[in-house]
């Protein structure tokens, strides 16, 4: 049989909300959830926005273009 129990750690031991009878020796398999991880530092996107229009005077796009045809004898 296998089942799944809610629990907590109090510092010493774990502790399951639910009884369950276990014989000694039981294997067990315990899985820790809401480890706490490290914060990632965010990239603020809103700082690159608009960057294009410094470099091109032009459309992107009509700026691809002009690039093609000025390539082509």
């Amino acid at each position: 049989m296998l089942a799944a129990v809610k629990g907590y750690y109090d510092g010493k031991q774990i502790v399951m909300e639910e009884n369950i009878d276990l014989t000694k020796g039981q294997e067990v398999i315990v899985t820790i959830l809401d480890m706490k991880r490290k914060e990632k530092k965010k990239v603020d996107l809103k700082q690159y926005v608009g960057r294009g229009e410094k470099m091109f005077h032009t459309d992107a796009q009509e700026y691809v273009r002009e690039l093609r045809v000025d390539d082509r004898m």
